[in-house]
């Protein structure tokens, strides 16, 4: 049943289920609170400071891992193979996570100065693709969007962008090894 505009409903337990109700929280809050060996008043507390410690953490990781992709970019850069001026980089890497492949693909270009980046990465059965042109590398006919196209479009997936950057991905991870193979 609706109600009407600017009217409010109230939900209300009495009686026995009243006190259940209340034992259910009572029970919950003190397995909480054996948890974060606490009592019931500073539950609120310890909580707060294992918020505050798990972001600390977070932290922590993604500048950690921030470094461990720079070190990556160095090394991808160095695998690189000149063709008519230009550098091409394509691998598969392992990576966390689909934003952290972007960002290690514009670390990589900005090593080379002018080229052609592409890199896969798995995600379970799922892949993601990046591809990444210079400037150069557009004038010279290459785009990033219909790279992605044919190599997605290898792995079962789809994906495009523009010329000088574009994302996609695929269904088939096990053929990721092989499709970013330099041709």
């Amino acid at each position: 049943m609706a109600i009407a505009a600017g009217t409010r409903r109230i939900e209300a337990v009495a009686g026995a289920p009243a006190y259940a109700l209340l034992e259910a929280h009572e029970t919950a809050l003190k397995a909480v609170g054996s948890r974060l060996n606490a009592g019931p008043v500073d539950v609120v507390q310890k909580l707060d400071a294992l918020l505050s410690y798990q972001k600390e953490l977070e932290k922590k990781l993604k500048a950690f891992e921030q470094k461990a992709a720079a070190g990556l970019a160095g090394e991808l850069a160095a695998t690189a193979v000149t063709r008519d001026g230009l550098k091409f980089v394509s691998a598969a890497v392992s990576i966390s996570e689909p934003e952290a492949l972007r960002s290690l693909g514009s670390q990589v270009l900005a090593r080379l100065g002018e080229g052609v980046v592409t890199l896969g990465a798995a995600f379970g059965e799922k892949t993601s693709l990046v591809a990444f042109c210079s400037p150069a590398a557009i004038k010279a006919g290459h785009q990033a969007g219909k790279l992605i196209a044919g190599l997605a479009g290898q792995l079962g997936g789809k994906g495009g962008g523009k010329p000088d950057f574009a994302m996609g991905g695929g269904k088939e991870a096990a053929k990721l090894p092989e499709v970013m193979t330099l041709k």
